[in-house]
């Protein structure tokens, strides 16, 4: 299939979402790579948290979740709508104990895309329609 097929197969809304959900994915290994950065460059300042095993099994989690809503499985829509609902609380929690303002400046606009994602996933009737035909 070429990538003029797939692009007419999908609704744009749909692959919006998946780009949007990529870019979580490509976040989540960003921090691992600076965990693991700080690590090798000062060990003494490193520190674990739960961070620390979140961001490598959600990376993974994020990359498989844009390919199933990618190919209209409407189990990755619910799924990657309860990740992003539960992200959303976990970013509270960072934001208030976080005071940066390049960190919350981060978790805002984390909370902006994963809130444009739902949206494109849910609310346009392409999109809908795009995951009742694989339920089908």
């Amino acid at each position: 299939m070429s990538v003029s097929n797939v692009l007419a197969t999908r609704p744009a809304a749909v692959l919006l979402a998946v780009v949007g959900i990529g870019v979580h994915a490509f976040n989540h290994v960003t921090v691992v790579v600076q965990d693991v950065w700080r690590l090798v460059a000062t060990p003494e300042a490193a520190s674990f948290n739960p961070g620390t095993v979140y961001h490598p099994i959600s990376a993974v989690l994020y990359a498989w979740l844009a390919t199933t809503v990618h190919s209209g499985r409407n189990g990755g829509r619910i799924a990657i709508t309860v990740l992003l609902a539960c992200q959303a609380v976990g970013r509270y929690f960072v934001f208030v104990s976080y005071p940066e303002v390049e960190v919350r400046a981060d978790l805002v606009t984390g909370w902006a895309m994963s809130a444009v994602v739902l949206c494109l996933l849910w609310i346009p009737e392409a999109s809908r329609r795009h995951f009742a035909k694989r339920a089908a």
